[in-house]
């Protein structure tokens, strides 16, 4: 592979990776509901005396973990990087958002919501335009996938439906934001993502 390709593709995962995570600290400042892993790290960020990163990394472990048992021993590192890369921007985006006053009027905290949303999904677009290494969750649930022989978008469900059932167990912020992300930011990424490479062009 050309090395300023390789250069360029590396340049947009993590441009991508920082723009993600200042999205998501801003659904989690919103307090109106987060997605359903980043509600599951709130929740145990809450509980225990770590950082919502940390405990984002360590469900990573353990999502790569399983991702390599359900493929009979196959594991993929790689994500972890990904991972550890995502856990240390959250950490970091959610030190400078939450130094920004936000009362607890609906209005302002639904302008924080939607901004958050579509700075998250504008983030993921260009997060995926690479296609390098993917995180964790999406790892495990793509074996869960190949291993039970489901369609993408079934997989997706019960992935996030088991992030909520936990988060809900930890009591991670769910809420009606939680409904709004997991019904929107897909289409959003689709159309950012489309975008972006009539733009860039597919970036190989």
């Amino acid at each position: 592979m050309n090395l300023k390709i390789l250069r360029d593709r590396i340049i947009l995962f993590i441009l991508g990776i920082v723009v993600l995570t200042l999205g998501v600290s801003l659904t989690i400042k919103a307090n109106l509901g987060a997605g359903s892993w980043d509600s599951v790290n709130v929740g145990l960020s809450n509980r225990f005396s770590l950082s919502v990163g940390s405990f984002a990394f360590i469900i990573a472990i353990i999502m790569t973990i399983l991702a390599g048992m359900l493929r009979n021993g196959k594991f993929n590192f790689y994500t972890l990087v990904t991972a550890f890369i995502l856990s240390g921007c959250t950490d970091f985006w959610l030190v400078i958002v939450n130094k920004i006053p936000l009362n607890n009027r609906l209005l302002e905290r639904g302008i924080c919501f939607v901004l958050g949303i579509l700075i998250l999904s504008i983030g993921l677009a260009i997060y995926l335009t690479p296609n390098l290494v993917p995180n964790s969750i999406d790892d495990c649930m793509m074996a869960f996938r190949e291993k039970f022989n489901l369609n993408v978008g079934t997989a997706k469900f019960l992935a996030d439906s088991l992030g909520i059932i936990i988060a809900l167990i930890v009591s991670g912020p769910i809420g009606i934001g939680t409904i709004v992300i997991t019904i929107s930011v897909g289409p959003l990424v689709n159309v950012v993502f489309n975008k972006l490479n009539k733009i860039l062009g597919t970036v190989n």
